[in-house]
């Protein structure tokens, strides 16, 4: 079985969105003859755990792990720790004179992120890893970007080593970066460090096809697209055990990603119409800005209506789907939002929900939606949303005659995967 080390700051436990890709990679690798090894932070930064996580790692995994320290354990010590402070790499996203200098310092002294002090003691333990145990392939896996510094480094010190560099989301060109006020010399750092990776990786892997394009444009010699999934075994589809018209969203919900228009329309139709007043409910789970929940209650029929679960383990958020009649999709209104496939969107397929999905035009989810008539797509900006919401909400429990989705299976994405580790020369 040949080997590939995969360098993942996010591992379970560690629960949330940036586990899920890699950890379904590693559970299907060994099916298809690679053997995966997974160097990650011994005492990760982490808020949320999902401890269920741990049972999808194959027993042919190895896993490798070293300290890391992190500015934000010395920012705790000094200020104290506020509750959901690190939402997507923002310190805080309450508008104050302290938390604007906070976010300052996050974007422009730790370049690209607070991970990359783990970066020269990785590449010091794992220069000799690497030759020990004879591996001749590494995956980088990012956000955190730097984790593919440390394959940068190891790629200068070992030029046979065969690279693939895996971008969830953007580096430079990312829209979260306007949030740390950086300076031009700041930005300019980053996009020196993304060019270096992109010129010397043998492999820029990403998520969707605008975010291809985007890495060609930006130096990569080879980048090619592997999409999130979903994981058949994770799901057993039931019918709802109630009449409850539930509009889920299960997942971080910031303030940059607010569908204001649908909580006016919402509050319209429940005005307008007794039974949807009387069985609409608003599930929300996860991290939740409390901008989100304002904009929410300031309409009266709303008020009653949301429901926040807190945090949801995984395999939690699966069960709340079987109960949703409608699952909720939001994209980042701007140039990221264009080429962003959440993985969400792709376990939406599998158990069978219609989407309502906001984002921008044109963007990459608006032609998937439509390709696999799995839902409906907006703009932000649209107002005539109430035809579409009464569709589906008069077609509640009908089954979703959703096609070309079986491409999107994480067995078949592994097995796509395994071919491009081959591939490399």
């Amino acid at each position: 079985m040949k080997k590939v080390l995969i360098i993942s700051y996010y591992w379970p436990p560690a629960g949330g969105s940036g586990v899920q890709r890699w950890l379904k990679f590693v559970k299907y690798l060994p099916n298809n003859n690679w053997k995966p090894i997974i160097y990650t932070p011994e005492n990760p930064y982490i808020e949320i755990k999902d401890e269920k996580l741990l049972s999808n790692i194959p027993e042919e995994a190895e896993i490798w792990k070293t300290p890391i320290w992190e500015p934000y354990t010395l920012k705790d010590q000094l200020l104290g720790k506020e509750n959901k402070t690190q939402s997507s790499g923002v310190v805080s996203n309450k508008k104050s004179l302290k938390n604007r200098l906070l976010n300052w310092v996050r974007g422009n002294a730790f370049i690209p992120d607070p991970k990359v002090y783990w970066v020269k003691p990785s590449v010091k333990y794992l220069l000799n890893k690497i030759k020990q145990h004879k591996i001749e392939h590494i995956i980088t896996t990012g956000p955190p970007h730097s984790m593919h510094l440390i394959g940068l480094a190891l790629k200068k010190e070992i030029p046979s080593l065969k690279w693939i560099a895996d971008f969830r989301d953007p580096w430079s060109e990312l829209d979260l970066l306007d949030e740390f006020h950086l300076s031009n010399s700041s930005r300019k750092k980053h996009q020196d460090l993304e060019k270096q990776v992109l010129q010397n990786a043998d492999v820029a892997l990403t998520v969707s096809e605008t975010w291809v394009k985007d890495l060609k444009r930006l130096g990569g010699n080879r980048v090619e697209l592997i999409t999130n999934g979903y994981d058949t075994a994770d799901f057993d589809s039931k019918p709802k055990t109630h009449d409850k018209f539930i509009i889920g969203h299960y997942g971080l919900l910031n303030h940059l990603r607010n569908p204001k228009n649908l909580w006016k329309v919402l509050n319209s139709l429940c005005e307008e119409n007794t039974e949807f007043n009387s069985k609409l409910e608003i599930h929300l789970s996860g991290n939740i800005d409390a901008e989100v929940i304002a904009e929410i209650e300031f309409y009266p029929y709303l008020k009653t209506k949301v429901k926040q679960l807190g945090y949801l383990s995984h395999s939690e958020v699966l069960t709340e789907y079987n109960e949703a009649s409608v699952l909720l999709l939001l994209l980042f209104n701007s140039k990221s939002g264009v080429g962003n496939y959440p993985g969400k969107i792709f376990e939406y397929f599998a158990a069978k929900k219609p989407i309502l999905a906001f984002g921008p035009k044109e963007s990459d989810i608006e032609k998937l939606i439509e390709k696999t008539k799995t839902g409906v797509f907006f703009t932000y900006d649209e107002m005539e949303l109430k035809k579409e919401i009464l569709n589906l909400f008069h077609n509640d429990g009908n089954h979703l005659a959703s096609t070309e989705i079986e491409g999107f299976s994480r067995k078949k994405l592994t097995t796509d995967l395994s071919e491009l580790l081959n591939s490399i020369k």
